[in-house]
């Protein structure tokens, strides 16, 4: 994944968590992936701390809204950048993508004909 946030960008792994279930795209970095590529978060205005719901419980997390953009980053494609919410974690040590970022785009399955496109649908809450 290719992200850009002010005018770094740093090409990192990521993985999709579809638990990660959140009405707008987001990216959830560890705060040691912005420390070690030198990366300001002061430019970025004040966060706003929500508490996360994880499996080990409720944790604050600091969101950036629209403070970063990202795209798939492969050799044989350019596909466009997608705006999406910084979020940033002291817990966490691995880039996530939120279930919303995925939906911005296009899946199928591995044995799916190449004509066949499906579109993610929308969170369904049993509460």
């Amino acid at each position: 994944m290719r992200i850009r946030i002010g005018d770094r960008i740093v090409d990192t792994i990521t993985l999709v968590n579809t638990g990660f279930e959140i009405d707008e795209p987001q990216l959830l970095v560890p705060h040691t992936f912005l420390v070690r590529n030198g990366i300001d978060l002061g430019s970025l205005g004040k966060p706003i701390m929500l508490k996360h719901g994880t499996a080990g419980g409720a944790i604050t997390m600091f969101v950036y809204p629209k403070a970063c953009r990202v795209r798939v980053s492969e050799p044989d494609r350019n596909p466009r950048e997608v705006e999406s919410d910084l979020v940033v974690s002291l817990a966490e040590k691995e880039v996530l993508i939120s279930d919303a970022l995925v939906r911005t785009g296009l899946w199928r399955f591995i044995d799916d004909d190449q004509s066949i496109t499906r579109h993610s649908y929308r969170q369904q809450l049993w509460v």
